[in-house]
């Protein structure tokens, strides 16, 4: 079977520091009046955006009311709360649920595959530092 050629386009291109560890998203959560700012990294193999309880806290929530959720992890499980929150990230809005570690000694936020990935078409390469991000329904 002899491939075959494909061409994308995206509207944004995020370039990334391939020297440091993961690939850095700037994001803002934000629940009425209340914004965080946080650098969190893309993560395809998490199923869920999961970010460090402070985050949650800052936004005046009460993190345990939310939709409890149990997340394993390669090495760990760990339980988490899921909020509906706006998150805005690479210039795209989306009202997401996200959660929250309920472990405040959990200190990595991630962008995984509901609530991110899946609002997105994705196209990453790593060797020179760029992601380019549309969303999923764009022309």
């Amino acid at each position: 079977m002899r491939p075959v050629a494909h061409t994308f386009s995206f509207r944004i291109k995020h370039d990334y520091d391939t020297t440091k560890t993961g690939i850095t998203i700037p994001v803002e959560l934000t629940d009425g009046s209340n914004v965080v700012q946080i650098d969190a990294k893309l993560d395809t193999g998490a199923s869920f955006c999961i970010f460090e309880r402070a985050y949650g806290e800052m936004l005046g929530l009460n993190v345990e009311g939310g939709a409890q959720a149990l997340v394993s992890t390669a090495n760990s499980t760990f339980q988490a709360f899921g909020h509906w929150l706006t998150m805005t990230a690479l210039g795209f809005q989306f009202d997401v649920m996200v959660y929250f570690a309920a472990d405040e000694n959990i200190r990595r936020s991630v962008l995984g595959r509901r609530g991110f990935i899946d609002q997105l078409r994705l196209c990453l390469i790593e060797h020179d530092g760029e992601l380019y991000v549309s969303k999923y329904d764009d022309e």
